[in-house]
């Protein structure tokens, strides 16, 4: 089937693209591989989205999909593999099936770095988890650990803190390289233990996890769980040679979200944009869905 636009991600941006194309009275398809909301939908609570004092990252990425449903935009659980240029029109290749659209958004958001260690793929959903908020609640009075530096390790194991027996942070720093968090943020915490100037080296157990390799340990921690929180990378290995780069990975875009593909548009944490956080990723999407309009309006 042929859509105007075809969005690929139902992240903030995705969803604000889809939005404003669909109120242009646009035929437009959303296509999402995972969950509607994207990483927002895994965040607890949010207090610097403009409009709210407060919001749960659920609530809020609830508000973005309802109303993207509300305005009739179509969505589809899919997982993009590739795109073909017909010049007039785009095909997005998904593993399910082949869209057709005379413009592309491509919001596909980022991805959890991987640790690259002994057992890590082994014990996904048996122990080790990239999203406290989806899978904390299975570690209930449970001793684990979390691996990161930054503040996306401290919100980790704040949010932890309510739920689990104890935690120990594994920073491979010398001391945590926070901007959002105070240095002495869990000097209240005594169930918080933190290992500096340490890396993984495995994960070990049987049908789970039950301890973590570290360097500067003589014998492996025992722990229940692993939270991996050492950032994040973006999922564009399927567009090398076709849509331009940069050296990590992401979509290289001007300031209106155009790609080296004529008719394709990128906007959210996989562009090339410096700060990546709800409020930007709104705003390329808006930027993206009108240059998309451009192009349509251009191309009859």
């Amino acid at each position: 089937m042929f859509y105007d636009i075809v969005v690929v991600g139902a992240g903030p941006s995705g969803l604000t693209a889809a939005i404003y194309a669909k109120r242009a009275n646009k035929s437009v398809l959303v296509i999402e591989r995972g969950l509607y909301g994207g990483q927002v939908a895994t965040i607890g609570e949010i207090e610097n989205y403009p409009g709210y004092l407060n919001i749960q990252g659920s609530e809020l990425a609830d508000v973005f999909y309802s109303q993207a449903k509300k305005l009739g935009v179509e969505f589809k659980i899919d997982n993009m593999i590739d795109i073909v240029d017909l010049g007039d029109k785009k095909q997005v290749v998904c593993k399910k099936a082949t869209y057709e659209a005379g413009a592309v958004i491509l919001a596909l958001g980022s991805m959890s770095r991987e640790l690259n260690v002994e057992g890590e793929k082994r014990f996904i959903g048996s122990g080790v988890s990239y999203c406290a908020t989806c899978d904390g609640a299975f570690f209930k009075d449970k001793d684990v650990a979390v691996v990161g530096s930054g503040d996306s390790a401290v919100a980790t194991t704040l949010y932890l803190n309510n739920i689990c027996k104890s935690i120990c942070i594994i920073s491979k720093y010398p001391q945590l390289k926070l901007k959002a968090y105070q240095p002495n943020i869990f000097e209240r915490l005594k169930n918080v233990k933190i290992y500096y100037s340490s890396q993984v080296q495995g994960i070990v157990g049987e049908n789970k996890v039950e301890g973590l390799i570290v360097d500067s340990q003589k014998q492996p921690i025992k722990v229940d769980g692993v939270f991996v929180t050492i950032g994040r990378k973006p999922d564009t290995e399927f567009l090398k040679g076709k849509i331009e780069l940069d050296k990590f990975g992401y979509i290289v875009s001007d300031e209106l979200a155009h790609t080296s593909m004529q008719g394709v548009f990128a906007c959210g944490d996989v562009s090339t944009i410096k700060l990546k956080q709800i409020v930007t990723a709104t705003s390329t999407g808006a930027v993206a869905a009108t240059e998309a309009l451009n192009y349509l309006a251009e191309q009859a």
